[in-house]
């Protein structure tokens, strides 16, 4: 790798970087790499992509027909030029390389470019060039470092941590029936300064579960400015609430987000070549502008933006289409709905649209006891996609409904979740030192790696051994962590255990009959 000594400008720069928390790579450039249109992804670089999530070179399949391209943005000479990243590895050696277009434009020979990622751009930043590097109010690169700042942690990767832990497949050979109910819903026209203020009082209810604000800066801008110049935009989905009477929202969250955020003044819209001229920089009004210098929408504009409307569509209960034998009608609708309208671009797991249908005190114990020191040794970094909470969700539901599951094992869970979404304050305490008290005792006993093969987490294993153990401890048996080790080697060998992890772990009789070999060897 090509190196040298910064001079004092370029590591002026850098400490600019530093001082905001900006996670970076240094980039050499040489007269043969640009030259050539070739440039080296080195460990460093490769590593800092693949931590963000944004590209995983080791899985990459040689070759420049199996290149990616991701969008990515130059900062160079005063200048900010949005273009793509190609990102491959070579035919012939496997050397991984990547390539941004029109790079020659903003770069020369023995420059050095600051490489970092901001959502999913990749960001190129010029040190060596002779302007001074600005990070105030309104130059390019404070949008893109408030951008980094709002954007939390969990949705671009955990800091410093390996990979995220693989998790047993839990298909089932047994298929829910879908069930036909009754959906009842009306049109609602709201203003957009209305639906913030509903918004701001907690009337129209954003999820527990906030999926990583995937929207990047011109996104949020070209919405806003869709609705400035006129241009028609998505219905909005929203269910009332049974027992709240708020709207919970289904699908609309990235534009009403967006739209609770720029009229806070949380960003301006962005500099972008793709917004108008006249829109670019601007904050929404005087009152939330960072300074006095801060550019804002004229008044015609402001006003557009508060008056303009956008439709919801408001599905609400039916009691009439309530089932004994179900359960809950109204809420399988609701669920099925979301899913529906989410099976474009990453679609949803089933954890998060439980925590954003069935938020509650019970999903905000679920991702509390998620952060138990000892479950994350024993899972490893926190899930991006809730795995992880997922797990703890169906621990509790095996342990306290063992008798009453019935495949497949999502239906399962959603019933469990609804039933103790608004749980009461002395059983969440109870469930809470339930949970702490056997992930103490697994972790001591068995150690991280109790539950992992290959850097997988095995599921069934850990839902037989938890669930054996906590009835055990509930029943008064006391337990040394040599009796912990002694009991899981029992179950380990046990026949009924073996049957019921070698497929489909997740069939009804699979689930009982490991759950009942680990009670009767932890009990006996």
């Amino acid at each position: 790798m090509n190196t040298r000594t910064l001079t004092q400008n370029e590591s002026d720069k850098k400490k600019i970087l530093e001082d905001s928390s900006v996670t970076h790579e240094l980039l050499f450039l040489t007269s043969t790499g640009l030259s050539k249109s070739i440039l080296d992804a080195t460990a460093p670089i490769v590593k800092l992509l693949k931590d963000n999530q944004v590209h995983d070179f080791d899985s990459q399949e040689q070759g420049t027909n199996h290149k990616v391209m991701l969008p990515c943005i130059i900062l160079s000479n005063g200048l900010r030029e949005e273009t793509k990243i190609s990102l491959y590895c070579a035919s012939a050696r496997g050397d991984k390389r990547f390539w941004p277009g029109r790079f020659r434009d903003f770069a020369e020979a023995e420059q050095v470019f600051a490489l970092f990622v901001e959502n999913n751009n990749v960001v190129l930043l010029n040190l060596s060039d002779d302007l001074p590097l600005n990070a105030s109010d309104d130059s390019y690169l404070s949008e893109i470092l408030d951008r980094i700042k709002y954007v939390p942690s969990e949705f671009i990767g955990t800091e410093g941590a390996s990979e995220e832990t693989e998790v047993e497949d839990t298909d089932s050979s047994e298929i829910d029936e879908p069930s036909r109910f009754e959906v009842s819903s009306y049109g609602w026209d709201s203003d957009v300064e209305g639906l913030v203020k509903r918004m701001n009082r907690g009337d129209i209810k954003l999820p527990g579960f906030q999926r990583g604000f995937v929207w990047s800066l011109t996104e949020q801008s070209r919405f806003i400015e869709s609705l400035i110049i006129g241009l028609p935009v998505p219905n909005i989905f929203l269910a009332k609430d049974n027992d709240s009477k708020t709207l919970n929202i289904i699908d609309g969250q990235q534009r009403l987000k967006t739209l609770q955020r720029y009229l806070a003044g949380e960003f301006p819209l962005s500099n972008s070549k793709k917004i108008h001229e006249d829109l670019r920089g601007c904050y929404f009004n005087r009152d939330v502008a960072k300074s006095t210098k801060s550019k804002v929408l004229d008044d015609t504009d402001e006003r557009t933006l508060s008056d303009s409307i956008l439709h919801s569509i408001v599905i609400r209960p039916d009691p009439s289409s309530d089932s004994d034998e179900y359960g809950y009608e109204y809420n399988d609708a609701v669920i099925q709905i979301f899913r529906r309208l989410n099976t474009s671009g990453k679609a949803l797991q089933p954890q998060e649209v439980r925590s954003c249908i069935f938020y509650g005190r019970f999903d905000e114990l679920l991702h509390d006891l998620n952060r138990n020191q000892s479950w994350r040794s024993l899972f490893g970094v926190e899930h991006s996609r809730y795995k992880d909470v997922e797990v703890i969700l169906r621990f509790f539901a095996l342990y306290k409904n063992i008798e009453l599951y019935k495949a497949p094992m999502p239906s399962f869970l959603d019933k469990f979740m609804e039933q103790h979404r608004n749980i009461e304050s002395s059983s969440l305490l109870e469930m809470r030192s339930q949970f702490e008290t056997v992930m103490d005792l697994l972790f001591r006993a068995g150690g991280e790696s109790l539950f992992k093969a290959g850097g997988t987490f095995l599921i069934s294993k850990f839902d037989a051994i938890a669930v054996g153990l906590a009835s055990a401890i509930e029943s008064g048996v006391c337990f040394e962590e040599q009796d912990i080790r002694t009991k899981i080697e029992l179950l380990l060998a046990d026949s009924d255990y073996k049957d019921s992890t070698a497929e489909f772990i997740n069939d009804t009789g699979n689930v009982t009959k490991r759950v009942d070999a680990a009670v009767r060897i932890f009990k006996g």
